[in-house]
């Protein structure tokens, strides 16, 4: 009888992370893929008015200039989820990617770890119960801090292109002063 407990937990547990594999594959893989920029959306509002702003033509240099220095935001978030902190690593954030990287192995591997202990070596009903709570909520923050590498290196690599296009690429001895 406990035998065909223990058996409907773990097919329930098996549909369980076959689930969240597949939604989360959906969610982070997909998504990122069709993002929009807010230039090319703006371009399609307008089609008959080319887009311009007021930096388009104080920029225009700096725009031919280094297209090689930008950093792709998907590039980013498409390493973030293959291995955390991989996106901070791509925008050279290395403190940032360690940061992230730690964190989220260390909570995936603790949760692993209580879920082999509840389903191997406990005896206890109760025990084994706690454990696999345990387990999953470990997953769930493990999980909640990739998600927030992944959209960390988005934004970062949005914030760098920006710099580096209204600003330009050399560095000024002011923060405030930015050099062409």
């Amino acid at each position: 009888m406990a035998y065909k407990k223990d058996k409907g937990i773990i097919s329930c547990l098996k549909f369980i992370a076959i689930f969240l594999v597949m939604t989360l594959s959906v969610n982070f893989i997909g998504y990122p893929l069709m993002a929009q920029t807010i230039e090319s959306d703006a371009g399609k509002k307008y089609k008959d008015v080319p887009y311009q702003d007021e930096f388009s033509k104080k920029a225009q240099e700096r725009r031919e200039e280094s297209p090689a220095m930008q950093r792709d935001p998907r590039l980013a978030c498409l390493l973030s989820l293959i291995i955390p902190g991989g996106g901070h690593v791509y925008l050279r954030n290395d403190l940032k990617a360690a940061g992230f990287c730690l964190l989220t192995a260390t909570a995936y591997s603790v949760s692993a770890y209580y879920l082999y202990v509840a389903l191997v070596k406990t005896d206890s009903s109760t025990e084994k119960k706690s454990r696999l709570i345990l387990s999953g909520l470990l997953f769930v923050v493990g999980a909640l801090v990739h998600v927030v590498g992944i959209v960390e290196a988005y934004n970062d690599a949005i914030e760098i292109n920006e710099k580096q296009f209204y600003f330009g690429t050399e560095k000024s001895s002011s923060p405030y002063v930015a050099r062409n």
